[in-house]
């Protein structure tokens, strides 16, 4: 299945000659823009600027960073104090529920079932 494998067609001589004179012509075009270039702006100052730009934007970037990162802190502070809270009103509502089943219960604390004595110990203290 995998064995024969189709060999590619050659490409004609006239093709490949066109192709090449075609890549000459390019690089001798872009060689001429680019020796003509500098007599139209100034390279030192085009990357000078190229660089400051990108100084600022990188500058521009951390600051954002450091605004998002401070966003993400406040939110789990918020979220950190609203469970806290959440968590001290349920153990003070328990509390209380305790305390007021127990002063009902005339002073001593009701049993949870299966937390009594088992058989077995029953007939151990016999």
């Amino acid at each position: 299945m995998f064995s024969s494998r189709r060999s590619r067609p050659s490409i004609p001589a006239w093709r490949q000659a066109l192709e090449g004179v075609l890549l000459v012509m390019l690089g001798v075009g872009l060689l001429a823009f680019l020796s003509w270039l500098p007599q139209k702006i100034d390279a030192l100052v085009v990357v000078s600027e190229a660089i400051a730009d990108l100084i600022r934007g990188l500058a521009q970037l951390l600051e954002a960073l450091l605004g998002i990162a401070a966003v993400i802190l406040l939110a789990l502070l918020l979220v950190a104090a609203l469970v806290a809270l959440l968590g001290g009103v349920v153990r003070l509502t328990r509390a209380c529920w305790r305390s007021s089943s127990s002063s009902s219960g005339s002073g001593r604390v009701m049993a949870r079932p299966g937390s009594g004595p088992s058989p077995r110990s029953r007939s151990a203290q016999r």
